[in-house]
């Protein structure tokens, strides 16, 4: 249950981003964040540079929590 910071988060995304495409010689993945997404956490996560989106879990059970998490997505 509990998230990274935002900031946190940024940071092990663009070095996760910057790692595979080193090693795959490629452009960068899109990268997922898959911790603790909330309606209250997702808009700033995803204003992230280096977050592309969400692997939503337990929060995609609740339809308000969904919402507010499309919601913070859409920006």
């Amino acid at each position: 249950g509990r998230s990274a910071t935002a900031d946190q988060a940024q940071e092990v995304c663009a070095w996760s981003k910057e790692l595979i495409a080193k090693a795959a010689g490629a452009a960068a993945p899109v990268v997922l964040y898959g911790g603790s997404v909330k309606g209250a956490n997702a808009k700033e996560l995803l204003s992230m540079s280096a977050i592309d989106g969400a692997l939503v879990g337990g929060a995609s059970l609740d339809p308000k929590q969904f919402m507010e998490i499309w919601a913070g997505y859409r920006g």
